[in-house]
């Protein structure tokens, strides 16, 4: 898992966000990300351990697709921008898994190894349909 992280975290630095990195809040505190400053907070204590990846992720694609969170007064509502940013955070997991050869039989096994929430599984549905080659695909 600290692979994952690591290669978030570059993927950050090389995109122009921050990342402030918090062990100090509360086990079940959720990160949390800003399109202006490009900022992420992120939860370095929290108690899901395994979903930390797809929780950074998450986090970047809010700042990368311009998406605010639903408690930010989002005014593509909250819905769309969840929907983009778990959309955009299954795709750049899917490039991290193809830039270092790991490799899943199924979409739901992806899905388990990042621990992404059945909630989220009609995404993966989305995702994986939409764009079968991870390569070919770069988050912008």
């Amino acid at each position: 898992m600290d692979n994952v992280l690591q290669w978030l975290m570059n993927y950050c630095l090389d995109n122009d966000i921050g990342v402030v990195y918090k062990n100090d809040l509360p086990p079940t505190a959720p990160s949390d990300s800003w399109c202006n400053p490009k900022l992420v907070i992120f939860n370095g204590n929290y108690y899901k351990e395994n979903e930390k990846p797809f929780m950074l992720a998450h986090e970047i694609g809010h700042v990368i697709e311009g998406s605010p969170e639903f408690y930010h007064l989002a005014f593509l509502g909250r819905e769309k921008g969840e929907f983009s940013a778990n959309r955009f955070a299954i795709n750049l997991l899917r490039i991290y898994c193809s830039e270092n050869d790991i490799h899943y039989s199924s979409y739901y096994d992806f899905a388990k190894a990042f621990a992404i929430p059945k909630t989220q599984y009609y995404v993966l549905d989305f995702v994986f349909s939409s764009r079968p080659n991870p390569i070919s695909y770069r988050p912008q």
